[in-house]
């Protein structure tokens, strides 16, 4: 393709090479006042075609300048039209010309591949599109199963010397659907910050009501009456943590531990639970293809995914039916599954129960939306399904009929590689020592006291700061005062991971571990335990033995840093030559 800018560069052209067609623009045209004698003049070497180009036109090609104006280029063309043909053959878009009784006269290959018919079943065929000249509407194409969402303009022609009517057609399938992504990613990233706020807010409460709940637990004896509300209260704080967890799943915010998994196999070791969850007035079948292709995902939300959509599935089915799981390899030739073309495995979660109305699907996946009764759900579960499979780098959608059921589609992407993770190391079983001088730093004064208690009823000595600035200025003052840091992530002033990196170099033997409820620096599982830069973090809200656990772990690993540095047996007498 050539470029000019003038009428007389064009003819320079035409005089040392040939063009199968001339495009023009209409209003380059009337401004230097072309037609008809220089038009006429170009037309004789080759045929012009006019376009007319809106003035929020891109640059570009001839595809985004606008529609043609047949009956001002016929005008200017000769007799021979193969190369205009042929020019709106190579259109991208779909082009279909009407006569004045609405009968096709020409249509294009990209009309006859958005409709899905041969051009003999076109021509002559009565058409008919609700839509105003120089304005766009929406309109679905079927083609069987498949539905296209496309953009349609009109504008008023000449073909064959007659009056017609040029209907222009752009799929914009592709895009819709990336703005609905978007949309909705944009939508889950604004709720993502305002849980993680809730989750860091709630968590450190959680904690408080755990630690001092597990106190009364001990002091409760095996008959004593107040056994049985204290254990309640425990339930009822594990409760708060699982809600907080499905908050920050949604948002993608939970630490995953990544794994290659089978979808089948974990959907046939969920078979127990489901006769356990769902009601016997609901028949449960499950489609597993053999050879099920691996994906790498964390199991445990895998099986929360499958769960939180079998619970919807029973929810929608008060009188009973029928739930169907099947699982199967399929591959995507085009991304208009939400993916992107390839291998993945697919899990199709069909009920038979009330359906879901049209004005619903919509926000199926939004946080806290529900359609149950007051007091029926949280409207976290399906919200929960959608950050699960996004952080799965997969898609999930939802095709409902009222009153017939409802299915949801879960695509997950196959594993081509693997993941090497190392097994988590069994636990040490030690007797907790005590005496090791813990630096506690944690901004919520509830949480601080919670935590300094637990930790001094285990036998460590517990010095408490309310950020990483106090924290620092105590460890310049008492180099030696502390064993170990345990630190929050979110505080004023300076963040835990910020003390933690000024602490390796001023104190670089001293350990620094975390606790959060919610932090945006990345957690990354490994080796069975969470890591924020790299070090150990336990999630808030902790029991009693999980926190001692941790403090032990630390402890534990820093002794023995410590024993190979003085290159003695751990646990055991200095050797030969060795500084006791």
């Amino acid at each position: 393709m050539s470029r000019v800018a003038t009428i007389a560069e064009a003819r320079r052209r035409l005089e040392t090479a040939s063009y199968d067609t001339i495009l023009m623009n209409l209003a380059f045209a009337q401004a230097i006042d072309a037609l008809p004698d220089d038009l006429q003049a170009l037309a004789s070497a080759s045929p012009v075609l006019l376009y007319n180009q809106p003035a929020d036109a891109r640059a570009g090609g001839p595809a985004e300048l606008g529609l043609p104006l047949i009956g001002s280029a016929k005008q200017a063309l000769p007799r021979d039209y193969r190369h205009f043909g042929q020019l709106l053959e190579a259109v991208p878009d779909a082009l279909i010309v009407t006569n004045q009784d609405n009968e096709v006269a020409f249509v294009n290959r990209a009309a006859r591949e958005l409709f899905g018919k041969a051009r003999d079943d076109f021509i002559g065929e009565r058409v008919s599109f609700a839509v105003r000249e120089g304005e766009i509407s929406e309109i679905e194409v079927y083609r069987g199963k498949v539905v296209r969402r496309c953009e349609l303009r009109a504008s008023r022609c000449t073909w064959e010397g007659a009056p017609a009517q040029l209907h222009l057609i752009q799929d914009v399938t592709e895009q819709k659907r990336l703005n609905e992504e978007l949309r909705q990613s944009q939508k889950m990233e604004a709720v993502g910050v305002l849980a993680g706020g809730i989750a860091h807010d709630f968590n450190n409460l959680l904690v408080v009501m755990m630690v001092y709940a597990e106190m009364l637990r001990e002091e409760c004896q095996g008959d004593d009456p107040r056994l049985p509300d204290v254990m309640e209260l425990i339930k009822a704080v594990d409760r708060g943590r699982d809600l907080t967890r499905q908050l920050l799943a949604f948002s993608r915010k939970q630490p995953a531990t990544l794994a290659l998994v089978d979808l089948g196999a974990t959907l046939w070791d969920l078979q127990k639970m489901f006769s356990r969850l769902l009601p016997s007035n609901i028949d449960i079948s499950t489609e597993v293809e053999q050879q099920c292709w691996p994906v790498i995902a964390d199991r445990v939300q895998i099986e929360q995914l499958i769960m939180n959509l079998a619970l919807n599935a029973r929810d929608a089915m008060p009188s009973g039916g029928q739930l169907t799981i099947a699982v199967a390899n399929t591959t995507i030739q085009r991304s208009d599954e939400g993916v992107e073309p390839g291998d993945y495995v697919m899990m199709t979660v069909r009920d038979t129960g009330i359906g879901i109305p049209a004005d619903d699907l919509e926000r199926i996946f939004d946080p806290f939306f529900t359609t149950k009764v007051r007091g029926g759900g949280t409207g976290l579960g399906l919200a929960t399904c959608y950050g699960i499979v996004k952080q799965a780098g997969g898609s999930i959608a939802v095709r409902s009929v009222v009153g017939e059921g409802t299915s949801f589609v879960v695509l997950l992407p196959r594993a081509n590689g693997t993941i090497q993770t190392e097994a988590a190391p069994a636990p040490l079983v030690r007797e907790t020592r005590g005496g090791e001088r813990i630096l506690l730093v944690e901004d919520n004064s509830l949480a601080q006291r919670a935590t300094a208690s637990m930790l001094q009823r285990a036998g460590y000595s517990v010095q408490s700061m309310a950020n990483g600035e106090e924290a620092l200025r105590f460890l310049r003052d008492h180099a030696d005062a502390v064993d170990l840091v345990l630190s929050d992530v979110v505080m004023p002033q300076l963040s835990g991971p910020e003390l933690a990196r000024q602490l390796s170099l001023s104190h670089p033997d001293l350990p620094v571990v975390f606790m959060t409820g919610y932090s945006n620096d990345p957690i990354i599982a490994d080796a069975g335990e969470n890591r924020i830069g790299g070090r150990p973090t336990i999630m808030k809200p902790f029991k009693r033995e999980e926190l001692l656990a941790f403090i032990g772990d630390a402890i534990e690993r820093k002794r023995r840093v410590e024993d190979r540095r003085l290159d003695r047996p751990i646990n055991g007498p200095p050797t030969a030559g060795a500084p006791s």
